[in-house]
């Protein structure tokens, strides 16, 4: 399972329950700041499932309403939204989220990390784009986080929704069907400053830049590739390497970059990039939102 999970799980708990929480949580676990999780590593699930299970029995809530609860907050904490950049500026409502939700996470599964992500597919309710079906197919049955998710996407961009669960895999179904309804709540209101816009356009040329350089197999080092970027592109030479690893980890959450970070020997220095290759998804995102 992605460290992303692992990470904002930490930071759910820790706003929802308050420090002295996430401090007992941790040291039932045998954690310490020095093997917190990272979001460029892979866990594996079962040490989520554990440390939702021991959450549930420090806070005497149900498991079913933490995981709902965690899925919200995974949508619209400022963490996602920084580290899931590359694609979340791309998008403008909550139904183009769930649709690249599915690309990126098929695009995940191209990575050599072993990520097993869920599965989903869609269907038309009618003939208003706003309504479709969503179906989940995950061996985890994690579909609470899912219902969350699709909550939290709709407060994300000033939405309404009605979820329907119609079968769900945790009653015996081969997978959960959630009937979904958006509709508008109010216009999002921009307050970007021109500052900020400007800046924001420069992060997204420089990762699209970051990955047309980077190479399909071995990779590059972050220090290798500043040296071919100066080299193709005189204007990056100013570029400081922060920047790049910033490019680098935006694209790596879209699933279309993979690291050495999971690999024996593996250090900051020595680390390697390379793109990830997909005959189907190109830069993460399908440009076709007519149906679901």
């Amino acid at each position: 399972m992605h460290g992303l999970i692992f990470v904002t799980w930490e930071k759910y708990l820790a706003e929802r329950f308050g420090v002295s929480l996430l401090n007992a949580y941790r040291t039932a676990l045998g954690k310490t700041v020095l093997n917190a999780p990272l979001a460029s590593h892979v866990y594996d699930d079962e040490q989520l499932l554990a440390g939702v299970k021991l959450t549930s029995q420090l806070t005497r809530q149900p498991v079913h309403i933490l995981l709902r609860e965690y899925g919200h907050y995974f949508i619209i904490n400022g963490l996602t939204s920084h580290l899931c950049a590359y694609l979340l500026n791309r998008i403008h409502n909550a139904r183009e989220l769930l649709l690249t939700m599915r690309d990126a996470h098929l695009q995940m599964r191209c990575t050599p990390d072993s990520l097993t992500p869920p599965l989903f597919a869609y269907e038309p309710l009618s003939t208003n784009p706003n309504d479709f079906v969503l179906i989940y197919d995950s061996p985890r049955k994690l579909c609470p986080i899912l219902h969350g998710a699709i909550e939290g996407a709709a407060e994300r961009f000033g939405e309404t929704v009605v979820i329907f669960e119609s079968t769900c895999m945790k009653k015996g179904a081969t997978a959960c069907r959630f009937e979904l309804h958006f509709r508008s709540l109010y216009k999002l209101r921009k307050d970007e400053t021109p500052e900020r816009q400007a800046r924001r356009c420069a992060q997204q040329h420089l990762a699209d830049l970051v990955l047309s350089t980077l190479p399909n197999v071995d990779g590059i080092t972050l220090r290798d590739l500043h040296r071919i970027l100066s080299h193709q592109y005189p204007h990056t030479k100013q570029v400081r390497i922060s920047a790049l690893l910033e490019a680098i980890n935006h694209l790596q959450h879209a699933g279309l970059v993979a690291s050495s970070a999971n690999l024996p020997d593996d250090t900051f220095t020595n680390r390697r990039y390379w793109r990830v290759r997909s005959a189907d998804i190109a830069h993460g995102i399908r440009h076709t939102y007519n149906s679901p």
